[in-house]
């Protein structure tokens, strides 16, 4: 039977403690705010409605879950094994395959949660944009909100009947090297590196090459998030602050990277999230940029 629960994305009903991290979050702050969904939220709604699809996207297999989740690993589920760039996204065809073994459809709303820091979560929301769903919001911190709430879960994934999703792939949502080549050098584009400060200064041996792409600009990925207690998102205010600090303004375009793009996922969704309408990931990211010969690589490491 496939289950799917409701989403809607209303202003939030209750602050139900002064600790609460929700309390200075309200979700509707966000340009974007249909992307992202409290665990009250979802709670509210789980029996009726527009009845999404919501998806466990934990590496682990879960000893408990949403009730009626399907799990998917989704940061090595979508890697494919073929492709000469380590960690690639798979191809449209397995792609489509997977999400239709989930029980997607075109139509359908999307749920998707990990365990609170929403690296997991990210990663397919990026490959859902990427292959033409556009209808996806992630769970504000995870299932460690969900527990936070004390709120029901189930002990198993749910087995949903196959769905009928179509893939459109988005080729304006990706970038190839050359593409990034070349924007490292244009004024209208900026290369958005949310790897730590240490790979970016080149101190980590994480390829042949170690350092940045020249031009690119450096915010590690978790500076979007809370630091403390459940990781939620920063409020919309926090996280355009730090935006605008970098220099990462709505008048360019934003190419967002780590070292294998699940990093560069979650910025890619953050600034989905704040409304950001030019953002591209560069899939190869620094397992390809920093394995390839004939790249130019910037480092404050002597050789």
């Amino acid at each position: 039977m496939k289950v799917k629960y409701i989403v809607t994305f209303l202003l939030p009903l209750l602050l139900i403690t002064a600790c609460s991290q929700q309390v200075d979050q309200p979700l509707t702050d966000y340009p974007n705010s249909e992307l992202l969904i409290s665990a009250a939220e979802l709670n509210e709604q789980i029996n009726g409605g527009d009845d999404p699809v919501v998806i466990d996207t934990r590496a682990e297999e879960p000893d408990s879950l949403i009730p009626g989740a399907v799990h998917f690993q989704a940061v090595s589920e979508l890697i494919d094994p073929d492709h000469p760039v380590e960690s690639y996204l798979i191809g449209p065809e397995a792609f489509e395959e997977k999400m239709r073994a989930l029980g997607l459809d075109n139509e359908d709303r999307l749920v998707l949660y990990d365990g609170g820091n929403s690296l997991a979560a990210a990663r397919l929301f990026y490959a859902l944009d990427y292959y033409g769903f556009s209808n996806a919001a992630i769970l504000n911190g995870g299932f460690e909100a969900w527990m936070e709430e004390a709120l029901p879960f189930a002990k198993e994934p749910e087995s949903p009947e196959s769905g009928m999703f179509t893939v459109a792939v988005q080729e304006a949502k990706i970038c190839d090297i050359n593409y990034i080549v070349e924007a490292s050098n244009d004024p209208d584009k900026i290369i958005f590196d949310v790897r730590s400060p240490e790979e970016y200064r080149g101190e980590t041996d994480r390829a042949e090459k170690n350092g940045h792409i020249p031009n690119a600009i450096n915010l590690e990925w978790n500076n979007l998030i809370e630091s403390e207690g459940v990781p939620y998102f920063l409020s919309a205010a926090e996280i355009q602050d730090k935006l605008n600090a970098m220099g990462i303004t709505w008048d360019k375009e934003i190419i967002t990277h780590c070292q294998s793009n699940v990093r560069g996922s979650h910025a890619y969704f953050t600034l989905r999230l704040m409304g950001y309408d030019s953002v591209r990931a560069y899939e190869g990211s620094w397992s390809e940029y920093g394995n390839s010969s004939e790249t130019v690589v910037q480092s404050t490491v002597s050789e």
